[in-house]
């Protein structure tokens, strides 16, 4: 069965899986999060945590969506569980909010915003990864009802 190269929609779901792994490091990696003074060791270290949870979610993908196999059932769950590992880093950022004490910012690089440039990341990120899915399982089924 088809692997990442044969497959638009797969290449959309392993890319934004990167590039959202990629993004975090990118962002955190800076004055406002692990090279913040004021930010004590363990925050520091939960931090480093989330960044290692995103890279190894983006490593999954990519595995998954490239892994060859002859059942189309087995194709399609290998899919999903490409969609639904790609989220997890997503989801539990969007989630973070709830939990007490929290907030999107520190005060000192609090814009105001109603909704802070990170939710618009995660959301952007969950939308790309599952309509890469739909278009995935899109094209799978019309490869099986050819056959």
């Amino acid at each position: 069965m088809a692997n990442i190269s044969a497959s638009i929609p797969r290449n959309i779901m392993a890319a934004s899986s990167i590039c959202f792994a990629s993004a975090a490091y990118l962002a955190d990696w800076s004055h406002t999060h692990v090279l913040n003074p004021r930010w004590p060791p363990h925050a520091k270290f939960h931090n480093g945590q989330t960044m290692s949870v995103g890279a190894m979610n983006a490593a999954l993908v990519v595995y998954l969506l490239n892994r060859r196999t002859k059942n189309s059932e087995m194709e399609r769950l290998l899919v999903f569980v490409a969609a639904l590992s790609g989220s997890i880093t997503a989801f539990a950022g969007l989630s973070a909010i709830f939990y007490p004490g929290t907030a999107w910012t520190d005060p000192e690089f609090d814009t105001g915003a109603l909704i802070p440039p990170q939710a618009y990341v995660f959301i952007g990120h969950l939308m790309i990864t599952w309509l890469g899915y739909v278009l995935e399982i899109s094209r799978l089924n019309k490869r099986q009802e050819k056959i």
